[in-house]
């Protein structure tokens, strides 16, 4: 490496960092101390120092494990400190000063013990005298200018991973490396992994490694860890092949990382591949591993395949502890077997050294009750608090008010909030957001406010969160005033505005008839720098429907394509619902729905109808029943028989005078709807959203019991459509046999008799069949009615009359026709065609 001037050798990347530099250079020392397998050993994160020399900290971090991962509440990743009291009967701060004397200018390093060789930081702690630095121009074969610049990029590197600028920190050694200068050996490998896995930052941890000239296979592990923490499996496997590429062997503390990310990422059935794969290996899985399947069949709801872990683990003589046993009720909790999670507690319970349970076996239980809609027998577990005198963690009795919520219960809130107190257990965030809650959901707004004042009297930290689920309770409270002027407080702090919240705010007004109002809230949302999502708009499609305010829905329906929202299945219904209400509207009143007298519906509403449900299926969202019948009801066409009347007599046809026939099956959609709705009938059918019918049972069942009033007549229709073909095709018709919904009531007698009566769909199916003719047998009052084959012969076949009064015979404009078409095969047969 050339010389350096004192002032023109320094480059950029220097100068950049030159501010995080503090006015006392600081240099990397590090004393011998051996270093556990499941430890790291870290110096004082704050790199101070007190007079030159001299230590003022001294800390070592417990890594935490795979073990540590499983089963925590809430997912966060916590690591436990520990305090060093003594290392060889000295103080720490004492014997960094006792070596810092004896040994004035040599480098000191960190002795190997049974932990990662390669992660030793090694650091240089600065003499009284700097002077004696002058009898060394070279050490280590570095230049005494580049060595000063190395101290000067690592102190600048510690500063910055310490704020978490894992970028900027990854560039500083990367520029060293460059150079030249850098020595992983005095970088510390544990902390910069440790911060990967709480950003979930995979990507520079491998950029990391790639710096470290021998990664050893603990080092593996710290970045398999990173991997597990962002549940990327891909990656995981990458560092597998690492392993392997570097000529070492899997142990089984990396392949129970790798299993525990496949869980946690879902993938089941590759998880227990790397198990098979592991056992082949010759590696013998521990206790840990069995965890490690059972909790990622847990969260995948697998519980069969949970307890066939549990069982392999059992028949390989591998004594299950308390997380184990955690996992697999958490595993019957979320696939809702109850009461075989209560069978996992007594077997846990009747080990030959019973294993007590603890917080998060509680928390488990009562998930498992809550979700199971069983909130008694919730309040009945979390009494194993007291009984076990468990004090726990705020999570535990953040899941014990959760289970109240939806009920409300604010007595039972109160007590475990009591209980909490009592123990010492400091309230954190998520507890007061679920006590605020239950306090909404139970009418007590004035409570929720005071829980929040009470927690900033404490000086507990009071965010985003809890602003949040005190929105939610004014919300719940219908109160919509409160709301207003929670938005107003926060508008005028720093507190960080969520969706979640203004969505909140904008229910609570739409709850109060307050829609113009929330739709300013929405206006504002962009200065917030917030982007409203499908739930807002949903919330304020419902609003207008509510108040049946088209113009405005569809106004919002539009913004929301502008704002790149997709629509939903309840924007959609609000939108084609209020259509409907205004073509039932304009048919009421008569007026004009139609196009030139042909049986199609030509109006705004129905466009807009088609256009919206159209957008639905592109957009891949399944329409339900009922939004299908809104849509076909928006092609239902007027009750008018003069109407029908002028479609038949621009058939040029008239009926038999001998047999009068209903020439209805002659239309187009028979007069009742548009022909379009047979075809969004049938995409539903192809889409199973309604069932099929096959033409070749005999009878013929149409079940119309679960549909809709629309969609059962078009229904119905359909099927009559589908027999005039195969009518027209010389096919025998069966017989028809229709079921409809019917209803229950009773009626004042002695005996408090029941009778059936028709519902709505009933009553409609039979006035549809009297409007077209069709004769039917039985009653829509007991569900079924039929209609015989040769009823619905003769009504889709009627018999016409001639011009000249007889039957059969062709008039003169049937005469025509016949003559053209005539013609016409003549003119093909001789090869005379012609476009005229």
């Amino acid at each position: 490496m050339g010389e350096r001037s004192e002032d023109g050798g320094r480059d950029p990347i220097s100068d950049e960092f030159s501010k995080l530099m503090s006015d006392s250079n600081f240099v990397v020392a590090s004393p011998s101390v051996p270093v556990d397998d499941e430890e790291s050993v870290e110096v004082g994160e704050s790199d101070e120092v007190g007079e030159v020399g001299e230590a003022t900290s001294f800390h070592v971090l417990n890594r935490e494990s795979v073990r540590e991962e499983l089963h925590m509440f809430y997912e966060a990743n916590k690591s436990e400190t520990k305090s060093v009291a003594s290392l060889n009967g000295k103080k720490p701060s004492s014997f960094l000063r006792n070596i810092t004397k004896a040994i004035p200018a040599a480098e000191r390093t960190w002795g190997k013990g049974n932990g990662y060789s390669s992660d030793k930081e090694v650091r240089h702690l600065p003499e009284k005298n700097s002077g004696t630095m002058t009898q060394f121009p070279h050490p280590n074969g570095i230049h005494t200018n580049d060595r000063d610049l190395l101290s000067e990029q690592l102190s600048a590197y510690h500063r910055l991973l310490k704020d978490g600028r894992l970028g900027d920190s990854l560039k500083l050694l990367e520029d060293l490396e460059r150079r030249g200068l850098l020595d992983m050996n005095k970088v510390y490998h544990a902390r910069f992994f440790e911060i990967c896995k709480s950003q979930k930052a995979v990507d520079k941890a491998f950029r990391f490694i790639k710096l470290i000239p021998n990664p050893t296979l603990s080092t593996y592990n710290m970045l398999m860890t990173v991997c597990a923490s962002s549940q990327d499996s891909e990656e995981a496997f990458h560092v597998l092949r690492l392993v392997r590429e570097a000529g070492m062997k899997p142990d089984c503390k990396l392949y129970t990382t790798l299993i525990s990310t496949c869980g946690k990422s879902g993938k089941v059935y590759t998880m227990f591949d790397v198990f098979h794969e592991m056992v082949n290996a010759g590696v013998e899985p521990n206790v840990h591993t069995y965890g490690a399947l059972i909790d990622g069949c847990g969260r995948a709801g697998e519980v069969a395949k949970a307890f066939g872990a549990y069982g392999i683990m059992r028949s390989k003589k591998v004594k299950p502890d308390r997380v184990v046993f955690n996992a697999l009720i958490t595993a019957c909790g979320q696939s809702g077997a109850v009461d075989r999670a209560f069978d996992v507690l007594g077997e846990m319970m009747a080990e030959t050294q019973p294993i007590e349970p603890d917080h998060t076996t509680v928390g488990a239980l009562i998930k498992a009750c809550a979700n199971a809609g069983q909130v008694d027998r919730a309040r009945e577990v979390y009494k194993m608090v007291h009984k076990y005198k468990i004090k726990g963690s705020s999570e535990v009795y953040t899941i014990a008010v959760n289970c109240c919520s939806q009920t409300g219960d604010w007595e039972f809130a109160c007590n475990v909030y009591s209980d909490m107190t009592r123990k010492g257990v400091v309230p954190d965030e998520m507890f007061l957001s679920a006590l605020i809650d239950v306090a909404g959901h139970a009418g007590k707004l004035d409570a929720a406010f005071e829980i929040l004042q009470e927690a900033r009297n404490q000086g507990i930290q009071v965010g985003t969160v809890s602003y949040s689920s005190l929105m939610g309770a004014c919300s719940n409270a219908k109160n919509w005033q409160k709301a207003l002027e929670l938005y107003e407080y926060l508008k005028s702090t720093k507190i960080e505005k969520t969706v979640s919240t203004v969505n909140a705010l904008i229910t609570a007004l739409c709850d109060g008839d307050q829609l113009q109002k929330a739709m300013e809230v929405l206006s504002e949302m962009k200065g917030f720098g917030l982007h409203p999502n499908s739930i807002t708009y949903s919330i304020l499609l419902v609003a207008s429907e509510k108040k049946d305010d088209l113009e405005a829905g569809h106004m919002l329906l539009s913004q929301a394509e502008k704002d790149g929202v997709a629509s939903n299945l309840v924007m959609s219904r609000c939108i084609i619902g209020m259509c409907l209400r205004r073509s039932e509207k304009a048919c009421s009143l008569g007026e004009s729905v139609l196009w030139r007298d042909r049986p199609q519906v030509d109006s705004k509403w129905a466009s807009l109808a088609l256009m919206v449900y159209r957008k639905t299926i592109v957009a891949g969202i399944m329409p339900t029943v009922e939004v299908i019948s809104q849509v076909l009801g928006c092609l239902q066409l007027p009750y008018d028989a003069s109407f029908k009347n002028r479609l038949i007599e621009n058939l040029g046809v008239t009926a038999d005078a001998s047999r009068p026939s209903n020439l209805c099956s002659l239309i187009d959609g028979f007069g009742e709807y548009d022909p379009r709705a047979f075809s969004l009938l049938e995409e539903a059918a192809s889409l199973g959203i309604v069932p099929c019918i096959s033409f070749k049972a005999s009878p013929l069942v149409v079940d119309a019991r679960k549909l809709q009033l629309h969609t059962a007549e078009v229904y119905i229709l359909t099927v009559l459509k589908g027999l005039k073909h195969r009518l027209a095709a010389g096919a025998k018709l069966p017989n028809m046999t229709i079921l409809l919904p019917v209803e229950k009531t009773q009626i004042n007698s002695p005996k408090g008799k029941t009778i059936n009566i028709a519902g709505r769909v009933g009553q409609s199916v039979a006035a549809l069949l009297r409007r077209l003719g069709i004769p039917y047998q039985g009653n829509e009052s007991r569900g079924k009615i039929k209609i015989s084959g040769l009823a619905m012969k003769r009504w889709l076949q009627p018999k016409l009359a001639s011009f000249t009064g007889k039957p059969g015979e062709f008039g003169s404009s049937q005469l025509q026709l016949g003559k053209g078409i005539t013609h016409q095969q003549r003119n093909i047969r001789t090869g005379n065609l012609s476009l005229e």
